[in-house]
């Protein structure tokens, strides 16, 4: 089981307690999101947008990319029939040399979320979560990020909760 960063376990502290056990998830989102909609709802991915492109700054570094390499980026917001009313923005970021390395599907899943796919991947490992409050429009906006890794690829993946977030029901699957 993955553990929470030292340093950023003052952060959990910070967070509001209904957040606490989505920001420390060391599972799917996708799955405990789909168990908290219920039967009734599934949990769609709206694509905002996704591309290849130069790695920022961060992203280059969490990722341990060298100079000149460049990412596959797909942004998407996750909810359960309403898109206006979404619970978790997400982006994916791979290196493209990733894709080339069996996670070629993953730039090709349209509006389903790609968490149940990543984390069928039995060889999967998850880094340390790090989880912050970010000033957004006068209030904190928790996130979560986190490097998934596969033998030598490594996925960044980063997540915002938005204020439409249900109410937590489990964790679901893995």
């Amino acid at each position: 089981m993955p553990r929470i960063m030292a340093y950023k376990t003052a952060a959990l502290n910070h967070a509001p307690r209904h957040l606490w056990p989505w920001l420390a998830l060391p599972a799917s989102l996708t799955a405990a999101l789909q168990r908290a909609y219920g039967h009734t709802h599934r949990v769609t991915a709206l694509l905002m947008g996704s591309g290849r492109r130069k790695p920022t700054y961060s992203e280059q570094r969490l990722l341990h990319l060298k100079r000149g390499e460049r990412i596959f980026w797909r942004e998407v917001l996750l909810h359960a029939g309403n898109p206006d009313r979404p619970a978790i923005w997400a982006m994916t970021t791979i290196p493209l040399c990733g894709l080339r390395h069996g996670l070629l599907p993953l730039a090709r899943h349209g509006s389903r979320p790609i968490g149940n796919t990543l984390f069928r991947h039995r060889r999967l490992r998850r880094s340390s979560i790090t989880m912050e409050a970010l000033p957004r429009f006068g209030q904190r906006a928790w996130r979560r990020r986190s490097i998934l890794r596969r033998g030598h690829t490594e996925v960044l993946v980063e997540e915002h909760f938005l204020p439409d977030l249900p109410p937590w029901a489990g964790r679901g699957r893995r």
